[in-house]
């Protein structure tokens, strides 16, 4: 007997229009749920399909089936890093449609990965459409059903920021410490408790007066959290043009706290906050506070200034808020505590030059941090001027002058005569005198643990360059001169691969840079373990990519990135661009390890202090690639 076929489509709307099932009754529901990780978002959606029923996958043919169809609305708050996620599909040969058919039954769970590109919460649309049908060959009618999916806003670092806020508030309290701020303690509680008609209203007057200097530092913070995003912020730290101007500026405060000049404000504005402070009522009050910080910024100024770097390199977008925070508090608290105890006053040491030695002190120490910011440019533009053995003895030379400071052995403009040696400068002397003690070794090739992340990498000096691409020498594939901890790395992901695959073991992907202070720290304090050293070393293929590298690309091989549409020419460029558009991270460091598919093992990790954590890491993807092995 001739079989006679049935054109598919016609089929197709038998399917749709077949007749037993109530739209308002339909045999699956759906449920959802959200999971972060840190810019990463996982939307997880849960279909239950009632006994007897069946869904078709998302990678069914749709003249056999509708689809399942699971899309976001896009959004410029969040972009895709992964295709829709889904279990294997049952795969059968229906012999009514003659086709192959692809299809899910029971509980299915689909999963959607996103990166989101700010901070704040968002909402994501998402729209769901399905087909159920029975084996009898009864259909419900596809169905559309639309949501909204909130984001809560990402999570901070809690940790990080309490650091921050505690970095912000000693320095608040070393502000106070300085000849521009001191000596306004006891005159700013005089004056309210005279003024005032009761010892409560002079004290309500004082703590409006703190709370006014936490507001307009914390204002300060603010604005610069308004103006810049992580991102951003991010490409600055790395940034060698970045790290020069901020070079330039500390130096700048650091010749000014050394007596060679004062930083002001123009004085025409200080006189006119200055005038609106005598005004009565709690403006007034607020101006006073205005005029002390604008007064005191010749000190306060490279306080200010080197927090905000910091915090801003460090803490992300946040940053500077939580460090101005924590600024502000430090400054405005005893200003209050001395107007609840006046007595306390008292007891404050009368100013004198024992402030001046303070100023510079700090401007010693600036110049030192200055030197950070100009060694991460020397990095980036790899000219070795700052290799880490210049950098370790020039810190040593700073260090060596501050103790002939506070041992009264030399003196800068504006010092008194030391008549004797106090037992606060003798113990600050003996302090870095154990900084130089401990630094020595480091000019000889020790690590120096507890500045790592501070000083250059110990591979870098004078014989060490980073060069990338895909040479060959002597017929294989090129591995840098001299990689962390003297282990065998690459520096092009394509020659890592194919080592990885010629060797069969899995890739380390190592998402790096140059001017990175915790891709340091994870180098010498995590893979310096002997049990990650020898997974790393052993088991491992580590292919180190420089996201801060300024090395050019060759010009035949330079391209347009499909994700963001701007030109690679750099390595750094492409390494980056490879970071975000796959895994959807612009952080380092970022661990990825893969199998020879260019498929992850385990989920990737950025930064951690945990050595136990780090190792688990590693010998969970060795794990699963020995798996994936035996299962080919």
């Amino acid at each position: 007997m001739k079989k006679v076929r049935i054109p598919s489509f016609l089929l197709l709307l038998l399917l749709i229009f077949s007749c037993g099932v109530n739209s308002q009754d339909l045999p699956y529901s759906w449920a959802n749920k959200t999971s972060q990780d840190q810019d990463k978002i996982i939307l997880t959606f849960t279909c239950k399909v009632n006994q007897g029923w069946h869904i078709y996958s998302s990678q069914n043919i749709a003249d056999v089936g509708i689809p399942t169809s699971i899309s976001l609305e896009p959004s410029t708050q969040y972009e895709l890093i992964s295709p829709l996620l889904e279990p294997e599909p049952h795969i059968t040969f229906d012999q009514v449609l003659q086709s192959e058919v692809r299809s899910h039954a029971g509980t299915v769970i689909f999963k959607q990965e996103l990166r989101r590109t700010q901070a704040k919460s968002f909402d994501v649309k998402v729209s769901i459409q399905t087909q159920a049908c029975q084996d009898q060959g009864v259909c419900t009618r596809p169905e559309t059903q639309t949501f909204i999916i909130s984001i809560p806003a990402e999570k901070t670092n809690t940790g990080a920021g309490l650091w921050i806020f505690i970095a912000g508030l000693g320095a608040g309290l070393l502000a106070l410490l300085t000849p521009c701020v001191f000596p306004m303690i006891p005159m700013t509680v005089t004056f309210f408790t005279k003024q005032a008609h009761s010892k409560g209203g002079g004290v309500m007057k004082a703590v409006v007066y703190g709370v006014s200097i936490v507001v307009i530092y914390v204002t300060m913070g603010l604005g610069i959290t308004l103006a810049f995003g992580d991102q951003a912020l991010y490409k600055m730290a790395s940034s060698a043009e970045f790290n020069i101007a901020f070079f330039v500026l500390l130096m700048v405060f650091a010749i000014s706290f050394l007596g060679a000049f004062e930083i002001t404000i123009p004085s025409r504005f200080v006189n006119n906050i200055d005038s609106k402070a005598d005004q009565a009522g709690w403006i007034g009050i607020f101006f006073m506070a205005f005029a002390l910080a604008l007064v005191s910024f010749s000190c306060t100024g490279p306080i200010i200034g080197t927090l905000l770097v910091q915090t801003a390199v460090n803490g992300g977008g946040v940053g500077p808020f939580l460090g101005m925070l924590g600024f502000g508090v430090g400054l405005a608290f005893p200003f209050s505590l001395f107007a609840v105890f006046p007595s306390w006053l008292n007891k404050l040491p009368k100013s004198g030059g024992w402030l001046n030695s303070v100023k510079v002190v700090l401007g010693l120490l600036e110049i030192a941090l200055a030197l950070k910011f100009l060694s991460n440019a020397d990095l980036v533009y790899q000219t070795h001027i700052l290799t880490r053995e210049v950098f370790i003895a020039l810190w040593i030379a700073i260090a060596l002058v501050l103790v002939i400071y506070l041992l009264g052995k030399i003196k800068f403009s504006h010092d008194s005569d030391l008549p004797f040696l106090s037992v606060p400068r003798s113990l600050f002397a003996m302090f870095f005198i154990a900084v130089i003690v401990y630094m020595i070794p480091g000019m000889f090739g020790a690590p120096l643990k507890i500045l790592s992340g501070v000083l250059p990498p110990t591979f870098y000096n004078e014989g060490w360059e980073l060069k990338q691409g895909s040479e060959l020498k002597n017929g294989s594939v090129k591995h840098a001169q001299t990689c962390p901890n003297g282990l065998t790395c690459y520096h092009d992901y394509d020659q890592g691969l194919k080592i990885a695959k010629s060797e069969g073991k899995p890739l380390l992907l190592d998402f790096t840079g140059l001017t990175c202070a915790n891709c340091r720290r994870v180098e010498q304090n995590i893979w310096s373990d002997p049990q990650v050293d020898q997974l790393i070393r052993n088991e491992y293929i580590l292919v180190s990519l420089y996201v801060d590298s300024r090395e050019e690309i060759p010009v035949d091989q330079q391209f347009v990135s499909p994700s963001s549409g701007k030109k690679i020419t750099t390595y750094g460029d492409k390494w980056s661009d490879l970071e975000i558009s796959r895994y959807g991270a612009i952080t380092q460091p970022l661990y990825v390890l893969l199998d020879h598919e260019e498929k992850m093992l385990v989920d990737k990790k950025s930064y951690t202090r945990n050595v136990d954590e780090y190792k688990k890491f590693l010998e969970e993807g060795l794990k699963e690639f020995k798996k994936r092995k035996e299962q080919d």
